[in-house]
């Protein structure tokens, strides 16, 4: 089968860039949390622990990713996460090292659940 250089150098940068947006702790929380639904950045940055301008740096480097999305109402983000590569990259994750760190809802959002 012919595969083009270019492209599948393309597609691993691609793959590579992916992998070092989760690869910090707080922006794979984010996305975690997110997969069980949309959510304001202040009520995320409570529920991880985090300042609001710092969890807000972490989603727009995932935003400019593409691995989240945001919608404004009035003065607000609401972010969510339903990037198929996320999904199945935490999915692997929670079946390779069963450790569980999808929360319950989260997991039945994104199929990943028993």
């Amino acid at each position: 089968m012919y595969s083009d250089p270019a492209t599948d150098d393309q597609r691993i940068a691609y793959h590579a860039d992916l992998l070092s947006q989760l690869a910090h702790p707080r922006r794979l929380q984010a996305c975690t949390l997110l997969l069980a639904g949309e959510e304001d950045v202040n009520n995320l940055a409570r529920r991880i622990g985090i300042s609001q301008p710092a969890l807000s740096r972490h989603l727009t480097r995932l935003h400019l990713a593409g691995m989240v999305k945001f919608r404004r109402h009035a003065q607000f983000r609401y972010y969510s996460c339903d990037h198929p590569g996320v999904i199945e990259i935490l999915k692997v994750l929670t079946e390779i090292y069963d450790l569980d760190p999808i929360e319950p809802a989260a997991q039945t959002a994104a199929g990943l659940g028993d």
